[in-house]
């Protein structure tokens, strides 16, 4: 216990020391998308990044936090690290390149799809399921409610995992969507009614971009998001081609107790399923906010709260969950969480800041939490009365 405490000290110092002694922090051109746009005080910055290098080591030490961290903040690369290693079996060193299960924050992905169809006339969001598919049993329900989760269905995890035994060989979208029209699966309550988060939802609408775009899902993507914004590791897992396992890592529950990759709901998507780097997703966050992807009007659209009748929390718009800052800014953001992998991307608008946290380990993975870089980035206290990390 002493060991620990004089470790904790000894990293607090040195985050100080290293604000009296500011260095800029290096900010790869491989990385980095677009001129900058701040002009930022060398000093304060550098102090920043040393504060949340020193947090970072902390929660690694004292929690058992293994995993990488990016954080840009007005148009800057402050940090991007990992720590830890990749598991019990394979012990190499964790980069910032590893390769993680991105489980919820994929829903922002899916969300994009969607957008673009819908920008080029090729979707209309307020169209009921049934003109796409005619056997789909449940109707008045539209894309919209399905991105901002008011489309009432029940869960296909807890539906299907009656029907399917066998847990080692993978269903796809389009098993589930089967499903839901032959068995009729009961809704939980009408569309529109209310906000209820829903992986069902996304998945459907993973399904929908196949049906529109005469292309699996995992070509669209390929084709559509992570080439135009120079995602060179990422992809969305194909049951068809498991050896793309082979680069990504794998998940852990506690002391880290191995999770096998092989799982029958791995082979859906949409609502999951995406695999990424913390570099790639900050390629995907200049892309997506410079307008590489989507109109800025599609891009505002999808970051306004469309649940009203939400009185607690956060809000949700298509795919990001939203919710105002003490200081009067938005916080945008989104948690995962899948079979072994943690994850949080935060993104604020009003000066080009973003945070990224990929693990592969469940337990210390949110002792990171994202109040904690909002009061080290802005000097304040950014601590914000909910936790929304129960809903992944």
């Amino acid at each position: 216990m002493r060991g620990r405490r004089r470790q904790l000290l000894l990293l607090t110092l040195l985050g100080l020391f290293a604000c009296q002694q500011p260095t800029p922090p290096t900010d790869p051109a491989a990385v980095r998308v677009g001129a900058p746009r701040f002009l930022n005080d060398a000093t304060t910055m550098a102090c920043k990044t040393a504060s949340i290098d020193s947090l970072v080591r902390q929660r690694a030490v004292r929690n058992g936090f293994n995993g990488a961290v990016l954080v840009a903040h007005r148009g800057a690369l402050l940090y991007n690290q990992a720590f830890g290693i990749e598991g019990r079996r394979s012990k190499d060193s964790l980069t910032t390149s590893s390769v993680f299960e991105l489980a919820s924050v994929s829903k922002q992905f899916t969300a994009v799809a969607v957008l673009q169809l819908y920008e080029q006339g090729k979707l209309d969001i307020d169209q009921e399921l049934q003109h796409w598919w005619p056997n789909f049993p449940h109707g008045g329900i539209t894309p919209r409610m399905l991105l901002c989760h008011r489309g009432g269905l029940s869960n296909y995890m807890y539906d299907l995992d009656a029907l399917y035994r066998d847990r080692n060989t993978y269903i796809d979208n389009q098993k589930v969507l089967e499903e839901i029209i032959r068995n009729k699966f009961q809704p939980f309550f009408p569309p529109n009614r209310r906000y209820d988060y829903s992986n069902t939802g996304y998945v459907l609408l993973a399904c929908l971009v196949e049906e529109v775009s005469g292309q699996r899902f995992q070509k669209y993507m390929a084709a559509n998001i992570f080439k135009p914004a120079g995602m060179k590791d990422s992809f969305v897992f194909d049951s068809n081609k498991e050896k793309q396992l082979d680069k990504t890592l794998q998940g852990h529950s506690g002391y880290f107790n191995p999770i096998t990759k092989v799982y029958y709901f791995n082979g859906v998507a949409g609502d999951k399923g995406v695999y990424s780097s913390v570099e790639d997703l900050y390629r995907w966050e200049q892309a997506l906010f410079h307008h590489t992807l989507l109109k800025p009007e599609t891009m505002m659209r999808a970051l306004q709260p469309h649940n009203p009748d939400k009185k607690r929390g956060s809000n949700y718009g298509f795919g990001w969950r939203m919710y105002d800052h003490p200081a009067g800014f938005q916080v945008n953001f989104h948690m995962g969480w899948w079979r072994g992998f943690k994850s949080m991307l935060v993104h604020l608008p009003q000066d080009e800041s973003c945070i990224i946290v990929l693990s592969n380990k469940t337990s210390g993975a949110y002792s990171l939490r994202r109040d904690d870089f909002l009061n080290i980035l802005y000097g304040q206290d950014a601590t914000h009365p909910f936790d929304d990390t129960g809903e992944e």
